[in-house]
């Protein structure tokens, strides 16, 4: 941690802003200075990278997923998962991710909240693991998706209450349907936990949506799914979101769970300071076409398209890096603007004020490009957490 790392690169990108001809020091975890390379041409630094023709942007953020390459966060083994997890993330430019826990029957979901709080107060070495995410349980039956059906139940502000204890600080997000009954004592006590409350796996009716809003949910988990399409005359969860401009929200930038036509409306309606890019990955992400058992629940991964059956998506196949390429694809957002729903949003949305940006006191959290955007190295904390070719990195030993 205390050997210096000198990058020097073709341009650093980051929210609103290119740096041409870039150059970042790290120091003791942190970006210390950044700048043209002029200004670094007498730095004799322990570490350095040259790749002329690469970019570098700060580390990506994903706040939504559920596993990796078989790995699941619900299974019993949960800490050597989440390292494992968190050692293939950095290969996709993940430096933060917020595990996820689905829907389960009340006594296996405490066991599963015991277990990753364990495995997150041991925490990674790869990417890191900040708190969790929990899908429910207080969701719609009827748009429960992969969520089993028992553990999907009304609201129960004593088992809300357990699941606070259980949690010891590390619950970030939870995602309710805004519908149920005593939605607003739930929001108000998440609120007073400083959990975020997000909506989704609902049907609920604009009303109903709004009535959340004012009682101080701001944002929407995976928009598009997981609730009502868009109708010209019955307006619910996403056609409010789309329009509100309180709201943040998530979307799985994958092109098979959102068509990209709809991707595009939603970032031209919502604007880039309120997206946030969410993998969604199952434990599935990275495995080959076939038909495997998830923790009881068989799924079939068909064209690296995960699916319960043929009307139902079990989660996506999706990696960080592959959805920085979609949405340059799909999307009218420019590059310094679209980087924000990968880093500067996500950070400000979970209240990491310490990265999300190309910034002196930030933390050295950042992922290099080759121009076709593939990820050649991922810093994480001013350490190397991994190098395509090792012969990028020179040790001046």
């Amino acid at each position: 941690m205390n050997k210096t790392l000198l990058i020097n690169i073709k341009q650093g990108l980051t929210a609103g802003k290119i740096i041409h001809r870039c150059s970042i020091l790290c120091k003791n975890g942190k970006i210390s200075a950044i700048g043209g390379h002029s200004a670094f041409k007498d730095v004799n630094a322990d570490i350095k990278v040259d790749l002329p023709e690469a970019y570098v942007m700060p580390g990506m953020i994903d706040p939504h997923l559920y596993g990796y390459m078989g790995y699941s966060f619900k299974d019993p083994a949960i800490v050597d998962n989440l390292e494992k997890v968190s050692q293939y993330l950095v290969k996709h430019g993940v430096t933060t991710f917020v595990p996820t826990l689905p829907a389960m029957a009340k006594e296996e979901q405490f066991e599963a909240i015991k277990d990753i709080v364990t495995a997150l107060e041991k925490g990674t070495t790869g990417a890191q693991a900040y708190g969790f995410n929990m899908i429910g349980p207080f969701i719609s039956k009827n748009k429960r998706g992969a969520n089993p059906l028992e553990g999907v139940r009304q609201v129960d502000l004593d088992e809300l209450d357990k699941i606070i204890e259980l949690s010891r600080g590390h619950l970030k997000v939870m995602t309710f349907a805004p519908e149920l009954a005593q939605s607003k004592q739930l929001i108000n006590k998440l609120l007073e936990n400083d959990i975020i409350p997000s909506m989704g796996h609902s049907i609920a009716n604009a009303d109903q949506v709004l009535e959340s809003i004012n009682a101080g949910a701001r944002r929407c988990t995976h928009l598009f799914n997981g609730m009502a399409p868009i109708h010209q005359r019955k307006v619910g969860l996403a056609s409010t979101v789309l329009v509100d401009n309180r709201i943040i929200t998530e979307l799985i930038f994958d092109g098979f769970h959102i068509d990209p036509q709809m991707i595009d409306l939603a970032c031209r309606a919502k604007g880039h300071k309120n997206i946030i890019a969410v993998s969604a990955a199952t434990q599935g992400a990275g495995l080959p076409d076939g038909v495997y058992n998830f923790q009881g629940t068989e799924v079939e991964i068909k064209n690296q398209r995960c699916h319960l059956d043929e009307e139902t998506i079990a989660g996506s196949m999706l990696t960080q890096e592959q959805s920085w390429k979609n949405i340059l694809e799909y999307t009218n957002l420019q590059d310094t603007d679209a980087i924000r729903c990968f880093t500067s949003n996500p950070a400000k949305d979970l209240k990491l004020k310490d990265r999300g940006y190309l910034h002196p006191g930030q933390n050295a959290d950042l992922v290099v490009m080759s121009s076709d955007h593939q990820v050649l190295l991922t810093v994480r904390q001013g350490e190397i957490a991994y190098a395509q070719k090792q012969e990028y990195v020179t040790h001046n030993d």
